[in-house]
């Protein structure tokens, strides 16, 4: 069954990195990877944070750090040590294409970019989204999970990362935003929005 899920996972690779890759991609995947293209968003989202909560901003700004610090830890300090799975570029017999050139460190598993967008960008829609009605939210977490899986996506495209990385790394942002989230409604919501 691993041999198989490993197979599986090489080839959905070669896919993503090799046969559906062109030039006009390239460029659009290298500013999916880059942490510096995202920045716009986050001066938003903190912009918005001070229009809700005004003096009180600093808690969902607090808790957006908490979450990505959480997400970041754990990705790079507990599963890429804990797991040591070698990234595509030292593996000799792929030869996968680096449109970025940079190959990334020895190891991959899981992405610490697919984690730490799936535990952010969620978060965001609950704290500027979460006092609108039910339709405008969803609206917003589907474009919210969109950028995070285009982000995850970018990885195998670049060829920094197998298609497992990125899903252990989305499953655990994931699992990270549904934390914060439950932690923001049942202790911090509430004071937040106290004036």
């Amino acid at each position: 069954m691993m041999h198989f899920l490993i197979n599986l996972d090489h080839k959905l690779f070669i896919a993503i990195n090799q046969t559906f890759s062109s030039n006009w991609l390239d460029g659009l995947m290298h500013v999916l990877s880059s942490k510096s293209a995202f920045i716009p968003i986050y001066i938003i989202a903190i912009f918005k944070f001070v229009q809700l909560y005004q003096k009180k901003f600093w808690v969902p700004v607090l808790m957006c750090v908490l979450a990505v610090g959480l997400s970041d830890s754990i990705s790079s300090k507990i599963c890429k040590p804990l797991f040591k799975r070698t990234r595509p570029a030292f593996c000799a017999a792929i030869n996968p294409r680096l449109p970025d050139g940079k190959p990334g460190s020895q190891y991959g598993f899981v992405s610490s970019h697919a984690a730490n967008a799936f535990a952010i960008y969620p978060l965001f829609v609950v704290f500027i989204f979460g006092l609108n009605e039910l339709k405008k939210r969803r609206r917003f977490m589907i474009i919210a999970l969109s950028m995070a899986c285009l982000v995850a996506y970018s990885r195998v495209y670049n060829g920094v990362h197998w298609p497992a990385d990125v899903f252990g790394g989305a499953i655990l942002g994931y699992l990270i935003f549904l934390l914060s989230r439950r932690i923001w409604e049942n202790k911090f919501k509430a004071f937040a929005l106290k004036n």
